[in-house]
């Protein structure tokens, strides 16, 4: 339900607003246990640490235009339960009144990427009232078949900024190749990114997994069974791998 408090003659407004976590995607449902988001929206003095997928927290609003990020952390399985490894996913996210019905924002993987871009907006002081946020959106899913983290969000944000954005600033990142060695045990492994708006499952052989097509941002890699992970970083001149339960560094150039 939706809970509008009008105050005084200024016509202030405030909302309460139910923001639901989302659900885990299917390729990583059984993979992943101990995850918890981080929400961030305008107006909040700090993250707000909800509960793990499905979940619900009620937030307030004043906002027209009201963007809500979540980032989820996962604590990896351990040998050692005091030395649990913390890692951060892409974002979800939603945008309120465009994405909200009837008081609830149910947080989507797919719409982290404009939610990001429009939380720094408004968080920034710019009036986004009159941009069609919905038609935004949505061209960014439909154009990337649900994984809009493939674009720039730099020209994306510009453009918006000196209002002059169309079509021509969503531009893809260049997208990379990358083979790692990987120093690990060598049986057979399923990994995956932690950009979880990409559904797909990397497969290990013989101690070498092949990243095809991976945009140029940092991202985690993690095994399926929770207890090992490599961070990658790039840019345009490289790459360099580093690995839970290994001092090696592994690095690339293009």
């Amino acid at each position: 339900m939706l809970l509008i408090l009008i105050a005084g003659c200024d016509n202030f407004k405030k909302y309460e607003l139910e923001v639901v976590m989302p659900q885990l995607p299917d390729h990583v449902r059984n993979s992943f246990g101990d995850i918890r988001f981080d929400l961030k929206y305008p107006g909040s003095a700090s993250s707000i640490k909800t509960a793990g997928p499905g979940s619900s927290v009620n937030i307030y609003s004043s906002a027209p235009v009201f963007p809500v990020v979540a980032t989820p952390y996962i604590y990896l399985d351990s040998e050692n339960p005091n030395d649990k490894e913390y890692i951060p996913f892409y974002s979800a996210g939603g945008i309120f009144p465009e994405s909200g019905k009837d008081g609830s924002l149910l947080l989507k993987w797919e719409d982290g990427f404009a939610a990001e871009i429009i939380y720094k907006m408004v968080n920034n002081g710019y009036n986004v009232e009159s941009f069609n946020i919905g038609r935004f959106k949505n061209y960014l899913i439909e154009r990337s078949l649900g994984n809009p983290w493939i674009y720039d969000e730099e020209n994306i944000i510009y453009a918006l900024s000196f209002n002059i954005f169309n079509a021509n600033f969503v531009k893809k990142k260049n997208s990379r190749r990358i083979v790692l060695q990987l120093p690990l045990v060598s049986e057979r492994k399923e990994w995956v990114l932690s950009n979880l708006a990409d559904p797909r499952i990397f497969e290990k052989n013989n101690g070498i997994l092949i990243l095809d097509d991976i945009p140029e941002r940092n991202v985690f890699i993690l095994s399926n069974t929770g207890k090992e992970f490599a961070e990658l970083f790039m840019d345009s001149t490289g790459w360099h791998a580093y690995f839970s339960n290994s001092e090696d560094i592994l690095s690339g150039r293009w």
